[in-house]
């Protein structure tokens, strides 16, 4: 009987999160869903704009703001989460239901569907690959003409620079020369995966599949290569390029967390929770399976116009320099592989 009841509970559990899934449907009018609503403003606006936004869309995040701060170990500001008012000992800090983010079962609940099944007898990345696949539908939500999820794309997403990721860096470019030779290996090393998987299944499928790819406008599937060969900038091969996927893939790894969701660890795009900076202020994080919501809330008092920070995990420097572009003053010297600890933290890195 209990083992019929855990099965009922976790078959439940799976309803839940494919439904869940599925952003809800406002009028395809509305001005937010509208990439000409954000394309016109710079990044500044973008973010105010999306911040005011968050209780329509369902996000209960009403203490949380952002703010640039200033980091000396990097010589420059970086856009943050800041506590807007006092947050008092177990408070929740912010309330995103599973429908706002944006996840592989977001990508598989789309018409993405057909190509996630030309992955299904792969396994040897399947990590990587659901990450990807997270990758590829940023990519076209981005880039069609309307969207549910153009609010945080064009205002959060898009904001964090690739360039600021040293494991996405072109080979030939002066900053990946730059890097020191352990870090240019470990940027290599993802850099190899990612173009053995875009050749063996992104490739193939934007043959076999081009609707799913150009979906709302997103690209033009039958553009033609110019006279010397390069892609159309409208052109499907274009916007799933190997470089853009290796760009946008670095960014969702940077930003992703991976947390048990009933009973499954799976990798997520939380809105405003993934702008939270690396460090220890108190703030801890789950998935409620009966809210069918992710949950921030704070361990101790946090000061209003303190910047909320959140611990990532264990890494060593050059695997933390190539995903994040900084490195943790606690941080050892890399010997062998190093994993971050994934279990109620913010589990960043590659799969």
């Amino acid at each position: 009987v209990g083992a019929a009841n855990s099965s009922r509970s976790l078959m439940l559990g799976l309803l839940a999160l494919c439904h869940a899934a599925i952003p809800p449907a406002p009028s395809s009018s509305a001005a937010w869903m509208q990439r000409s609503h954000w394309i016109p403003h710079n990044d500044s606006e973008r973010t105010a704009r999306f911040m005011r936004l968050l209780p329509s869309l369902g996000l209960h995040c009403p203490k949380v703001g952002v703010s640039t701060f200033w980091y000396p170990s990097i010589g420059r500001r970086l856009r943050g989460a800041v506590a807007l008012e006092p947050i008092a000992k177990h408070e929740e800090v912010c309330v995103v239901p599973l429908a706002n983010m944006i996840s592989f079962l977001s990508v598989q609940n789309s018409s993405f569907a057909p190509v996630l099944r030309m992955a299904d007898k792969d396994v040897s990345q399947r990590g990587l690959w659901e990450a990807a696949a997270i990758s590829l539908f940023i990519l076209r939500e981005g880039a069609r003409d309307s969207s549910p999820h153009a609010a945080y794309i064009h205002a959060s997403f898009s904001g964090h620079d690739p360039a600021s990721i040293p494991k996405t860096l072109p080979p030939d470019s002066d900053a990946f020369r730059a890097l020191k030779p352990s870090v240019q290996a470990t940027a290599r090393r993802f850099q190899a995966r990612v173009a053995a998987l875009h050749q063996r299944l992104i490739a193939p499928a934007l043959q076999q599949h081009p609707a799913a790819f150009a979906e709302g406008g997103a690209c033009d599937p039958t553009a033609a290569a110019s006279a010397d060969g390069a892609a159309s900038p409208r052109s499907c091969a274009s916007l799933y390029s190997l470089r853009r996927v290796t760009e946008v893939l670095g960014v969702v790894q940077a930003r992703d967390w991976n947390l048990p969701v009933f009973g499954r660890t799976r990798q997520f795009i939380v809105p405003v929770c993934d702008m939270l900076n690396f460090g220890q202020i108190g703030l801890r994080v789950r998935f409620d399976d009966r809210r069918s919501s992710f949950l921030l809330w704070a361990l101790r008092p946090i000061a209003a116009g303190a910047e909320l920070l959140f611990y990532y995990g264990s890494f060593c420097q050059d695997e933390a320099l190539s995903n994040y572009g900084f490195v943790p003053p606690v941080s050892r010297p890399c010997e062998g592989s190093s994993k971050s600890k994934h279990k109620g933290s913010k589990h960043k890195g590659m799969p």
